[in-house]
This record gives C-alpha cells, sequence and structure tokens, in this order.
C-alpha cells in the first residue's frame, strides 16, 4: 500500500507540474484552453473554473494527462474563438507550448535538488577503502583512507556530490579525480569511457573497482566469556585498524575474523572516550546460526558489529542551492541520455528499460528512506519523463517539436496525410515501449 500511494502521488506531482507547464505557457501564448486533464479514460471529477470556462478534471487511468487547447484540426471553432486556436499561431509560439512540458519537468527536478541543498542534510564522507585488486582503481593507486576532494577541478562535498560528479563523467576517456592522503594532494586519473549506465550492474564505483569507506566499524552487544569480553574489548569501541590494516571496513572485518580461527588478531581501537589502545583477540570456532537460521560452526569473537558512519553536515545558501540544483539537474539528464543512447545502440539491453511497477516499488523504498531521498527519487524520475517527451517521436512533445521544425524548413505545415502515418507510428512504438516494459517489471517480479 505503501509503495501504491507513493507512486500516485509522485505520478500525480510530475504529471501535473507537466500539464501546467502546457497549460501555463499556451495561456501567456493567448490560446483559450478547454481542458486540462490529469489521467485517461472515464472522467472521476470535472469542475469549470476561469474566464475561459476551462474544464479541469481527473480520469480514471493516472498514467498520464493532456491540455487540450481550441484547434480547428480537432473540430469546430466558434468565430471569435479563431484568433485564440492552436493551430492559428505561429510555429514559435506553438514550439515554446509543446516545449513547456519538459521545460517544466526539468525545472521541478532542478527545484527539488536545490531545496534539498538549502535544507541541508548529513552526508557520508567520500572516502576510500582498499580497491578491488586487478582493477583500474588499484592500478591508478588508490588506497584504503583517501579521501576525495575534487572531480576534474570541481570540489566533492559528500558521498552524493562525488556520485553525481562521477556519473556525469561517464563516457570521459580521461578525468582526474583529486584526493588528500595523509593531509597531502594526490591525483589519479580514471579511463571512464567504458562505464555502463544501464543493464545488469550499473554500479560504477564496482565497475572501476572503487570500494568506498563509509566509517569505522563499531562493536556492541559483547557476550560474556567470548574472546571479544576477553580480551577486554567493550561495548562502542570502534576499530581503527586490524592486523595493520587501517581503514577496514566492516566487510573487510567480518571476513578477516572468520578467517581468523584460532589464530591472533591485532586491533588498534579508539573508545568512546577517545582514547586509542591496542588489543589482541583470538577467534573462536563455535555453532551460531547462519542469516537462514541452520548452525553452522564459525569462527567469531562474540560480539555484533555495526558501523559508525563518517558524517558531515552540508547545506548551501539559495544562489548556491540554485546553482547545486541546477548542477544536478543537468547531471542526471546526462545520465539518464547516455543510458538511452547505450540501450538504442545496444550496448546495454532493452532490460534496462522499467515502467510503471518498478516505478512503484522504487517510490515506496525512497519514502521510507525518509523525504529527502523521496524528493531525489522524483526529480530523477522527473528529468526521465522530460528527456522521454522530447524524443522526436509522433504523439510526443518532441515529434511534435520535429513537425515544427521541418515546417520551419519548408516554409510551411506538413500534409495532414504525413501527419497521421506519423501519428500511428508514434502510437506503435508507445505501446511497444509500454509492453517492454511492463514485460520487464513482470520479469522482475517473478526473480
Amino acid at each position: 500500500m505503501t509503495s501504491l500511494i507513493a507512486f500516485l502521488v509522485a505520478i500525480g506531482i510530475l504529471i501535473t507540474f507537466h500539464e501546467l507547464g502546457h497549460y501555463l505557457v499556451a495561456r501567456l501564448c493567448g490560446v483559450k484552453v478547454t481542458r486540462f486533464s490529469f489521467g485517461f479514460g472515464p472522467k472521476l471529477w470535472s469542475k469549470k473554473m476561469g474566464r475561459d470556462q476551462t474544464e479541469w478534471q481527473i480520469a480514471a487511468i493516472p498514467l498520464g494527462g493532456f491540455v487540450q487547447m481550441v484547434d480547428e484540426r480537432e473540430g469546430n471553432v466558434a468565430p471569435e474563438d479563431l484568433p485564440r486556436a492552436f493551430n492559428r499561431q505561429s510555429v514559435y509560439k506553438r514550439i515554446a507550448i509543446v516545449s513547456a512540458g519538459p521545460l517544466a519537468n526539468f525545472l521541478l527536478a532542478m527545484f527539488f535538488f536545490a531545496f534539498i541543498a538549502v535544507m541541508g542534510q548529513a552526508e557520508i564522507k567520500p572516502v576510500m577503502a582498499t580497491p578491488t585488486a586487478g582493477t583500474q582503481a588499484a592500478t591508478v593507486d588508490i588506497r584504503a583512507l583517501d579521501e576525495i576532494v575534487g572531480i576534474d577541478g570541481s570540489d566533492v562535498e559528500g558521498l552524493q556530490d562525488y556520485t553525481w560528479q562521477l556519473l556525469a563523467k561517464a563516457g570521459q576517456s580521461n578525468v582526474t579525480m583529486q584526493l588528500k592522503r595523509d593531509g597531502q594532494p594526490h591525483e589519479v586519473d580514471l579511463d571512464l569511457s567504458g562505464i555502463a549506465l544501464s543493464g545488469e550492474d550499473v554500479d560504477i564505483n564496482k565497475q572501476l573497482g572503487i570500494n568506498l569507506y563509509y566509517g569505522r566499524p563499531v562493536l556492541f552487544n559483547l557476550v560474556k566469556d567470548r574472546p571479544a569480553y576477553e580480551a577486554g574489548l567493550q561495548d562502542e569501541d570502534r576499530v581503527i585498524a586490524a592486523n595493520g590494516l587501517y581503514g577496514i571496513t566492516h566487510k573487510e572485518l567480518l571476513d578477516l575474523i572468520r578467517n581468523s580461527a584460532d589464530r591472533p588478531v591485532y586491533f588498534v581501537i579508539e573508545g568512546k572516550d577517545g582514547g586509542v589502545r591496542e588489543v589482541t583477540v583470538t577467534p573462536r570456532v563455535y555453532e551460531v546460526p547462519d542469516a537462514n537460521g541452520k548452525m553452522e560452526r564459525r569462527a567469531i569473537i562474540g560480539c555484533h558489529i555495526g558501523l559508525a558512519p563518517n558524517l558531515t553536515w552540508i547545506s548551501k545558501g539559495p544562489i548556491d542551492g540554485i546553482r547545486e540544483g541546477f548542477n544536478r539537474m543537468v547531471s542526471i539528464t546526462q545520465m539518464t541520455w547516455n543510458g538511452l543512447t547505450q540501450v538504442a545502440s545496444g550496448e546495454a539491453g532493452a532490460d534496462a528499460i522499467s515502467g510503471p511497477v518498478t516505478i512503484a516499488d522504487y517510490a515506496g523504498k525512497t519514502v521510507q528512506m525518509g523525504w529527502r531521498v523521496y524528493l531525489s527519487f522524483l526529480a530523477m524520475i522527473s528529468v526521465s519523463l522530460g528527456l522521454f517527451n522530447l524524443l522526436p517521436v509522433p504523439l510526443l512533445d518532441g515529434g511534435h517539436l520535429l513537425y515544427y521544425l521541418l515546417e520551419m524548413i519548408r516554409g510551411r505545415p506538413l500534409p495532414e496525410s504525413v501527419m497521421e502515418i506519423g501519428q500511428k507510428v508514434g502510437l506503435f512504438f508507445v505501446l511497444g515501449l509500454t509492453a517492454l516494459a511492463l514485460t520487464n517489471d513482470f520479469v522482475r517480479l517473478l526473480e
């Protein structure tokens, strides 16, 4: 139910804002609007308002919407309304009206990102863990505890900022990452030309072999008469290093303990009072339940191991927030466009295309993670919606813009017969894409 409500709210906001873009610019251009519809299909509610008695309605199928304008091609127009008919407007006005929908989606995404930036949020500092052996990250001399401070000269303030900037550089062959190592500047060059932004594995860090250090492992719930307790470890002790590995991650520590049965592990510990000490612990083998509740023999030290995230609070002023919102919107647009081109060129599979079921699933998950994550999700979907509508496919806004561009070149509108064929081709494309997206959704549900 949460996913459904979050999905309907998301679709409601994004579609309404898209259609409001068309509506407002149409009114500014002097075009008469007869109906503003949220959704398709049977009418659930409607009310006429305003000087032109525009009918505002909610329809049964909330997967789209439309703004109906006075147009001689769609029926008889009263003589007094002829100057306000859409088809009688200059080609430049028609381009402005059609472009306004996708533009509204881009502006909405920018606003969401700017709002998050101004309100501020706690972010994990972008710090490296030991890179995966044999990968690009390992060969360019990235080391554990290297802090990422910039990419191609642009400052990096937090983990999210790092992610956006890195995604925006996908496809480029020479990207310089600025790091801070033991307080000193250090740079590495990365080749992102082979990065895939769609398909089964779109984790750019994993493709490069970059592992991130999210914070120190922290010990809690120590059990009496087990190695950790006997060695003098305490609740809320934080692990600085183990067996000489500074910047050890949560996973690396678990693996080290499980592979060290009856062999000492040398810890460097920071206590909750800030003091640093060395402790030697020898893991022992016990019968413990696995993830499925089945008993297995495994080396343990007798405590839970959590994570103390390395956080920093980041907030912007209004002007910097708008700039941040714009940059994030541009990054998402570039990333989405790169993904579309990879699907179109065959570099990525068609299974990367998602439909309403997948979107609803993500909507439910993000809303449970907090309003900032949900707004970021809405911003990304808004960009996708705007970019999708700009595709030069008849039936979409981009298809109409293509018609108007050809009209400007020819000096007169395209023949009605050509536009009718285009509408049929566009309908076939949209229905086929919808079927593919729903099929992918269904396959994901089965998996």
